[in-house]
């Protein structure tokens, strides 16, 4: 199932008023628009009908659904980085007190050598 879907699916799959087909295919074609699963958004319907109106109602659902989903997105980038940064300076940190240790040992053999 695409990203596009499971999104439409999760919109839907809980208690809510009802709508039409229409409307839920405007929210599907602007999913798969914005999440880049297809080239373009086409209303079959013709402006100034009932359908019509329920399809951009639908549009302007899916635009408020694929926005969350890239802000949810980018933000869960942004934590990974942050996450990855600070595991890396842990690392550092870690190594560093290692080498300090290692050091300090070759410095105890060093002395006990000379002695």
């Amino acid at each position: 199932m695409s990203k596009a879907q499971d999104i439409y699916s999760a919109a839907f799959s809980k208690p809510r008023d009802p709508r039409s087909a229409e409307y839920k295919q405007g929210v599907l074609d602007v999913l798969r628009f914005r999440l880049g699963e297809a080239q373009s958004v086409r209303c079959a319907y013709r402006a100034g009908t009932a359908q019509a109106d329920a399809y951009f109602s639908g549009c302007n659902e899916g635009h408020r659904l694929a926005r969350a989903h890239l802000e949810a997105s980018a933000d869960a980038r942004k934590n990974g980085h942050k996450q990855a940064r600070h595991a890396t300076a842990e690392l550092a940190t870690a190594a560093d007190s290692e080498l300090d240790r290692l050091r300090e040992l070759e410095r105890r053999v060093s002395e006990q050598r000379t002695r």
